[in-house]
């Protein structure tokens, strides 16, 4: 079956994780659209890609919002799941952002994977107004979501013992 993960196939260490380019968002959208994402993704964001033999197997993106990174839309393919391609794919935007402040509005399951490269659950009210507004509208479809920090380099080295 093309796609899947077997005994004879790929490894996730076969896995090849890079910066989309401009030619790879329509793939990008027809994979967000058959994973059942309707984030989409706009010309500014800095996507990367998980593939293997040249299939997408996975995309997560930082998208610039009112002068604030959001990291969104984190999605692998379901047969490519529980491999630690995520937590891959998560690492290496982590070197990317580079000390920089970015936001993230997971489940509230993923807190914890999330927080492998820094980030921090934080109040509601403590976030940008225009996240705020989007948990809302996210808790009010009934989805257990959290909002999440990644505080910039300097303010992380300032938090704790001297």
């Amino acid at each position: 079956m093309a796609g899947s993960v077997d005994d004879e196939s790929m490894e996730a260490k076969d896995i090849a994780i890079r910066i989309a380019r401009f030619d790879d968002a329509g793939r990008i959208a027809a994979a967000y659209s058959a994973w059942g994402y309707g984030g989409g993704i706009a010309p500014g964001d800095t996507a990367w890609l998980a593939e293997a033999s040249g299939e997408l197997i996975g995309v997560v993106r930082v998208a610039a919002e009112h002068g604030t990174l959001v990291l969104r839309g984190m999605r692998i393919a379901e047969q490519w799941r529980r491999l630690g391609i995520g937590a891959r794919m998560l690492t290496t935007v982590g070197l990317w952002l580079d000390g920089r402040e970015c936001y993230c509005v997971p489940y509230t399951h993923l807190v914890p994977f999330y927080g492998q490269i820094g980030f921090v659950e934080i109040a509601d009210d403590d976030a940008p107004t225009f996240l705020s507004s989007r948990v809302t509208e996210y808790k009010h479809r009934s989805l257990d979501v959290r909002i999440m920090v990644r505080p910039a380099l300097s303010m992380r080295r300032s938090v704790g013992p001297r």
